[in-house]
Parts: structure tokens; sequence; C-alpha cells
């Protein structure tokens, strides 16, 4: 009686007020759902990265953006801290939030918790504080579960599996009758694919992801999981061809080009010329690939370089503190920023397409440079070979790298965004390895000084 009362109430609701019948069906749903959810992510920490992707697809998605329930903001912060809250109590006794990078990330977001006290817009400041600090609370959980190079990689086929996932719904969306799977570029005179997002650059994100995480898990997939693998990564690069999203593409070639160049040295670097001079001359015999190449205003980033030098003006009246935590698209509302173009007329929902330039927006140069520097430090450590006894190397080219390379034409945030949690669980996985490999080197040289003989001690001490 009571489960026909409410499919009742259901069928009213959708009958009067389609969306807001549409987000009660949801919600029941997810009522259902949740409790098997958490238990399973409570057993298995690495399945809070399945949440974690589910809610960017959630966020990104069309439907979120035409709802009038801020349904993106609903389903970030309730659901992302429901998910983590059960971690909370061993995380903090873990002690991993005191070590290495973990520790300096999180001096980071105090940084910008503190910035809410003079930031431009406090109210989105702390915000996205928030919805920054959570997912870096399931990152931690992650890493302390990550003891060795299989499990780093098996949490990148979580990734991969979750990325999988909205690749095939973004197919399925093409099924759907009078969908908008395709979205008409004015300015391109052309169609480009967003599945069920909002945007190509969303596909590019995506495909970026989907990419990296393969990478990541290949080396430990066997059999049919090789196969599910390729497709996942085929498929998401198909759909970024039909999107027309160039910059991922980019910043993958340049992560494969300095893999091989790592792995097979003089022989990567013949290969990567001959594939650049073929691709070189093919631009100039084939005129229809020349002209999709310069398409567009290429030489300021389609437009960007406006946004850009105005932020840089803007850095320079504010270098130390900033404007506050991810509120840089709200600068572009002054009144003497000459473009007028509607792409930077949404406050602070504006992205400058730099997500370095954003930071020292948002916080200042010295905080940009922290933030360079607890990033850069795991990658920089595990290319040499005596720290990295996991051999998560390759890594750092083929998931890392490109994810910071398209941050200089994207604004990627702290642990959001589908290229956002790939370079959070590299950063993880590399950070992890590093603070291992530091700490067997500290065990060698305590066992070695524990093997030397009393006089031996004694007369190293005297040396001294």
């Amino acid at each position: 009686m009571i489960a026909a009362g409410v499919a009742g109430l259901l069928i009213l609701g959708l009958l009067s007020h389609p969306a807001g019948g549409t987000v009660s069906v949801l919600a029941i749903a997810a009522a259902g759902i949740l409790p098997w959810a958490i238990y399973r992510t409570r057993s298995h920490v690495s399945c809070v990265l399945l949440v974690l992707v589910l809610i960017e697809a959630v966020a990104a998605s069309s439907f979120a953006a035409t709802s009038d329930y801020q349904l993106g903001a609903l389903v970030r912060y309730p659901l992302g801290f429901l998910f983590i809250s059960p971690f909370l109590s061993s995380l903090w006794k873990s002690g991993i939030l005191g070590k290495g990078g973990f520790r300096d990330y999180a001096i980071y977001l105090i940084w910008a918790l503190v910035s809410v006290s003079y930031s431009i817009l406090p109210e989105v400041s702390i915000a996205r504080v928030f919805a920054a600090a959570i997912p870096f609370c399931a990152f931690c959980a992650i890493a302390v579960e990550v003891r060795s190079g299989d499990d780093a990689r098996r949490v990148m086929g979580v990734l991969l599996t979750g990325c999988g996932i909205v690749v095939a719904a973004n197919y399925l969306a093409m099924l759907i009758p009078g969908n908008t799977a395709w979205q008409l570029d004015t300015d391109a005179g052309m169609l480009r694919f967003v599945g069920f997002l909002t945007e190509p650059n969303e596909i590019g994100n995506l495909t970026l992801a989907t990419l990296g995480a393969g990478f990541g898990y290949w080396p430990l997939a066997s059999g049919r999981k090789k196969v599910l693998v390729a497709l996942a990564m085929i498929g998401a690069l198909v759909q970024v061809l039909m999107a027309d999203s160039r910059s991922p593409l980019v910043g993958i070639a340049i992560g494969c080009a300095l893999y091989m160049l790592f792995k097979y040295r003089a022989k990567g670097a013949i290969g990567i010329a001959v594939l650049y001079v073929i691709f070189y001359m093919s631009t100039f015999a084939i005129p229809s690939i020349h002209a999709y190449m310069d398409r567009g205003d290429v030489a300021s980033f389609t437009g960007r370089q406006v946004a850009w030098d105005f932020a840089v003006h803007s850095i320079r009246q504010s270098p130390l503190l900033g404007y506050g935590y991810e509120v840089e698209g709200q600068i572009l509302k002054n009144p003497y920023f000459p473009g007028w173009d509607e792409v930077w007329n949404l406050g602070y929902q504006t992205s400058l397409h730099d997500g370095y330039v954003s930071r020292a927006i948002g916080l200042g140069v010295p905080a940009l440079l922290f933030w360079l520097f607890l990033t850069l430090r795991p990658a920089i450590s595990c290319l040499f070979s005596k720290r990295d006894p996991w051999r998560l190397r390759s890594i750092v080219p083929l998931a890392l790298l490109p994810v910071l390379i398209l941050n200089f034409t994207e604004s990627i945030s702290d642990f959001r965004s589908f290229a956002g949690l790939l370079m959070a669980l590299s950063w993880t996985i590399l950070e992890r390895e590093r603070l291992f490999a530091k700490a067997e080197a500290a065990l060698r040289v305590k066992s070695v000084e524990a093997e030397k003989t009393p006089l031996v001690r004694a007369l190293q001490a005297g040396t001294v």
C-alpha cells in the first residue's frame, strides 16, 4: 500500500511538474541504491572513484544544466559527503594527512579556506573549497590502501571503469529520439558531438581521463579485460574526434611521444621524427587537413588571449593573495575588460581556460608556486630509477603530463572534472610511491647502521 501510494504521488508529480517529478524518481531510486553502494565502498574504498566519476557526469550533463534545481550541486555535496564520511575516522587515525604531499595539499586547501575572508565572492569560494576537500579526503583514503604497484594500477582500473560507463552512456544518447547529442558550432559551421554532456570540451576531458586511466591499468590487464580496456579507450578516442576537441589530443600526443622517447630512446626519437614528417607533409598535400588545423583564431587560442591578458593584469594588482578561491571568472565582469563576448559574460562560472592563471588569480602567485611544487615533486621523483620501486614511471607521461598540458588551455579544478580526477589519482599514487620509497631508503640506512660493529661506529664518530 505504501509503495502504491508513493507510485501514485510520483505519477501526479510527473504529470503536474515533469522536471520535479523526474528529480523525485531519481531521489527514490537513489534511496534504494545508496545503502548497498555505501556498503560496497566501505569494503572497497577504491569504488569511491566510481561515485566521483558519476557525480562529475551528472554535474556536466545537459539535464543538470537545464534543471532549475541546481542538480549538480545537489548531487555533488550531499552525495560526496555521504560516501566519504564512513572513512573520516579511519583516515584521521591513519596519519596520512600529516605526511608528505598529502599534508601539503591539506595546507593548500586550508589556504583556500582562508581566502574566503577576502574573496570577492565568499559564498562561491567556500562552496568550491568544500567541493575540493570532500574528494581530497576520498583520495587520501584510497592512498592508505595503495601498498604496491599492482594496487596503484588496480585503482586506475576503477577510474577507467567509471569513465567507460560514461563513454557508453554517450553512445546510448545518440540513440534517443530527438536527442541533443550533437551541437552546432556557429563559428566553425560544423556539428560537434556532446553526447549527454553540455559541451564538446567535456568530451575531451572524458577522453583524456579514459586514455590516461587505460594506459595506467593496461600492464595489469589480461585476457578479456584487455579487450574491454581497448574498447573503452578506442570508444573515447572516436568520441573526441567527433567532438573536435583538439587540446586533449595535443596533450596525449606529446605524452605518448615522450613515453616513446623515454622507453625506446634512439628508436623512439626516429619513430617520432618519422611520424612528424608524415603529419607535416600531409597537411600540405591535403588542403582540407591544413584548413582544419588552422580553423578558428589559432593565433589567439580561439579568443582566449583576450582573457589571459586581462587576467595577468589583474594578477599584478593583487599578486600575493589573489581574489578568492576559484572566483577567477568574476574579474571579467570588470567594465574595463575588453571582451564582451557572451563566452566571458557568465561571472564566476566563466572559465579563464588556463588553470595556472586561474590559481594565481584565486590565491596569488605564491600559492600557484606551492601547488606546482607539491604536484610536480612526486612526478620528478618517479623518473629516478631508485625512487620508482613500483615501476609507475609510465604514468607520468601517459596520464599526468597530458592533463598538465591541457591545463594551459582549460582550467582544471582541484579533484573535479574528468581530467581533474585523473590528475588527482595520478598524483595520489605517485606521491604514495614517493613516500614508500623514502621510507624504504630510511630503513636501509638504519639497517646498515645497525650491522656496523661498535668499533666501526667509534672510528666514524672520531672521524667526524
